[in-house]
């Protein structure tokens, strides 16, 4: 009772630890505080032949120019119209963000050698940017830099590409191109994928002469009556004034007029306003990666409930996971809502989907095994694999970003989604079963009986359900009688391998299709093709191990966990370090 005790408090400390040790959100002041952007966050923008919220735009955009992070605390929507109507303040803003420590370094060095060095504060706003990454471009226009750019962006392998970032983020953050690229105002009698106009354009019609606008000619502009380019112009002008001078009340008047104004030029192109809304709160709702801390508690009282068979911490886990499983669906099913798509064509979807996949699975075998000893195992791992996974995009944000971006026309093919769900549902339950391989090796080295299912997962799962509560032994083993906690560790790790083999192998085999049908070939020695084969050929050794090795259940746990880590591999290593057809390199 009193390692019970203990156990329990611990993980209540961690637990509230992790709820209270978030970063608390920044309180807006001045300017910022009086500006109203709710209602603007949720009007369209057409992008890249997509529709979106204004907000969702707005973190596409600034995501090129600040990264992850955000300038001065402030909201990339906020910092779009900051950067497009009142550019002098950003002169010498740190602003663009330089993605590899490494590349940060050197460019403080080389400013050393610049006059900058000897400006007040030169070491510390060094120190800063170093830590996290953000840069002005002034400071990158300094020659001794730029020689250093230039030097760097021949490197094709290490170094180009992060130079080209550099570039796209000085681009991006040009007042120039956010004024062209928002693109708000629907056009008049075209279809979906005719690209919008932005509010400059509708401004130089109605307005020929007014100071601060592009007046080139639009055929686009020829729909439109003269009151409707007279309301968005004025409208424009006067927002484009106020912003400029700071008038809070002005702006959220120009905004008002605006936000109402733009869905009525075009009904039947507009998109809904729920979809709208919903994809704006999605992302101020930090895409829902904070699900994590939900799973947590869900793991803590698995595993209490697992070491000493307590059925309160059993009950209340399983609630606790069924409620963030619930919330998991939701932010699934509510990026397949906004995005139009089933959620499975960049990493941060591939992650968070395949997290998901592998809570159903668990939770269907958990109804299998509902009387066998098996029960809350497969919960556990799933619920620790949602969490590792949630955790992933929740603190590494610049890696797998939440932006919601457009399907590649190579990818618009049924085979897409069997392939890739059936792949990244198989890896989640290698994961999973390396968490069940994971606990053997621990009640092994805690002096635990060398056992092993002798049927195999599934077989013991067919063949009665796997052993009951009341055969199990303790961590000693002590009843010859009874079934280890090392052969229900065994059970849970084979069921899960034995389903990851198949559905590796038949994603394997549809990717070959689909390969061969996109691309003409169905097998090319790409490098993710490359590790998800050598994934199954750990799964094959596994199988032949098993049958010769007397220690099953040891080899079976150590061949599991060397499998998760070859998956892991082809997930991170191959996805963002070697490049290839599949990878982000």
């Amino acid at each position: 009772m009193r390692a019970r005790e203990i156990l329990l408090g611990t993980a209540l400390t961690v637990l509230l630890a992790a709820c209270s040790g978030g970063k608390d959100e920044p309180v807006a002041t001045g300017f910022m505080a009086e500006v109203d952007l709710t209602a603007w966050g949720e009007i369209a923008v057409h992008q890249d032949g997509r529709l979106k919220s204004f907000d969702s735009y707005a973190r596409t955009l600034m995501n090129y120019v600040t990264g992850a992070r955000s300038y001065n605390d402030q909201t990339p929507t906020f910092t779009l119209m900051d950067l497009a109507f009142r550019p002098s303040a950003y002169a010498d803003a740190d602003i663009l963000y330089v993605k590899k420590k490494p590349m940060r370094v050197q460019i403080a060095k080389a400013l050393e050698d610049s006059h900058a060095a000897h400006v007040d504060g030169f070491d510390a706003r060094m120190e800063t940017f170093i830590e996290v990454g953000l840069i002005s471009d002034s400071l990158l226009r300094m020659p001794p830099v730029m020689h250093l750019l230039e030097r760097l962006r021949g490197d094709l392998v290490r170094t180009a590409k992060f130079v080209e970032m550099l570039d796209s983020a000085s681009a991006v953050s040009d007042p120039r191109f956010l004024t062209d690229s928002m693109r708000v105002v629907p056009p008049l009698g075209a279809d979906d994928q005719t690209p919008w106009l932005n509010l400059q354009e509708v401004a130089s019609g109605a307005h020929e002469h007014a100071p601060g606008v592009d007046h080139g000619h639009n055929p686009a502009l020829a729909d439109f009556t003269d009151e409707q380019k007279q309301q968005i112009g004025d409208a424009y002008l006067a927002l484009m004034a106020a912003w400029r001078d700071q008038k809070a009340a002005a702006v959220n008047e120009s905004l008002g007029t605006l936000a109402t104004l733009l869905p009525t030029i075009e009904p039947t192109l507009y998109p809904t306003t729920g979809r709208l809304s919903w994809e704006s709160w999605y992302f101020r709702a930090k895409s829902m990666t904070w699900v994590w801390l939900l799973y947590l508690p869900a793991v803590v009282m698995l595993l209490l409930s697992l070491v000493y068979r307590w059925k309160p911490a059993r009950v209340g886990g399983m609630a606790v996971f069924f409620i963030a499983f619930g919330f998991h669906t939701f932010a699934v099913g509510l990026r397949w809502y906004v995005s139009g798509r089933w959620p499975n064509s960049n990493m941060f979807e591939a992650v968070t989907t395949a997290a998901w996949f592998g809570c159903v699975v668990a939770i269907a075998l958990e109804l299998w095994a509902r009387r066998s000893a098996m029960r809350d195992v497969f919960a556990l791992g799933a619920a620790a694999s949602a969490m590792a996974a949630l955790m992933a995009v929740h603190f590494l944000p610049a890696t797998l970003s939440s932006n919601i971006s457009n399907m590649m026309p190579v990818l618009h093919d049924v085979w897409l989604y069997i392939h890739t769900n059936v792949i990244i549902a198989s890896y989640c339950l290698i994961f999973m079963a390396a968490i069940s391989a994971l606990l053997y090796l621990g009640y092994r080295a805690f002096g635990g009986q060398a056992g092993y299912v002798r049927m195999g997962g599934a077989g013991s799962l067919m063949m009665g359900g796997g052993p009951s509560d009341s055969d199990i032994a303790g961590a000693g083993g002590s009843s010859a009688a009874k079934t280890s906690a090392g052969q229900v560790f065994d059970g849970v790790t084979m069921v899960l391998m034995e389903l990851s083999f198949v559905m590796l192998w038949a994603g394997l085999v549809m990717g070959a299709i689909w390969a061969d049908h996109s691309w003409g070939r169905p097998w090319g020695w790409d490098p993710k093709e490359v590790f998800a084969l050598n994934t199954f050929l750990i799964f094959i050794v596994l199988v032949h191990v098993r049958l010769k090795s007397k220690d099953k259940g040891l080899w079976t746990a150590v061949l599991a966990v060397i499998g998760a880590g070859v998956m892991l591999f082809n997930w991170i290593v191959v996805n963002f370090v070697i490049t290839g057809l599949h990878s982000y390199a």
